[in-house]
């Protein structure tokens, strides 16, 4: 494991438990069981991503960052929760912005990957997460275009009573 590879391992171990912290924070904002549902498995999932990277630092004797994957986690949190606020769809869209960072830390590790032929079962490993991560994104952004057609539907024209309507009372007072 070279220098570039321990690099990228840290980057991601940190990046993964900012998004950890950040999924972790949505759990308890909203009643919508799906969006639980969904955040949770993610919170799982990047879990599993964290742990593989800690353990595969700690075989090589190198110390996995304490402190900055500390101020990781704090700000995913801080920023989960101000997320809250802003409601479901900003807040996956900053989710989107997340995995996008995530899945670009990915492709770099695998380019520096590549250098290492004997590495198959890791680029394999690192392909599955990044598969994870491109499904996860995926959703998010599934998610805010499903949340913005139920925004449509009600501020849609069909659901309304025609006659409380402005527009038609201004015109059908003209006929």
């Amino acid at each position: 494991m070279n220098k570039q590879m321990v690099r990228r391992f840290k980057q991601i171990y940190e990046l993964e438990r900012f998004l950890i912290a950040f999924c972790m924070s949505q759990l308890s904002s909203t009643e919508d069981k799906f969006y639980c549902f969904a955040f949770s498995r993610m919170v799982e999932t990047e879990k599993e991503h964290a742990k593989f990277f800690a353990q595969k630092l700690a075989e090589k004797d190198i110390s996995v960052p304490r402190l900055g994957a500390n101020l990781a986690g704090a700000a995913g949190s801080i920023i989960g929760e101000t997320m809250e606020f802003s409601g479901r769809s900003i807040t996956c869209k900053t989710g989107v912005i997340l995995g996008k960072k995530l899945i670009a830390a990915y492709q770099e590790l695998l380019q520096v990957i590549k250098e290492f032929p004997q590495e198959t079962e890791l680029e394999e490993k690192v392909l599955l997460f990044l598969l994870e991560e491109e499904f996860h994104t995926l959703w998010l952004k599934n998610y805010v275009k499903r949340l913005d057609q139920i925004e449509l539907c009600k501020n849609s024209l069909g659901d309304d009573v025609v006659s409380d309507h402005p527009t038609i009372n201004v015109n059908m007072r003209w006929l």
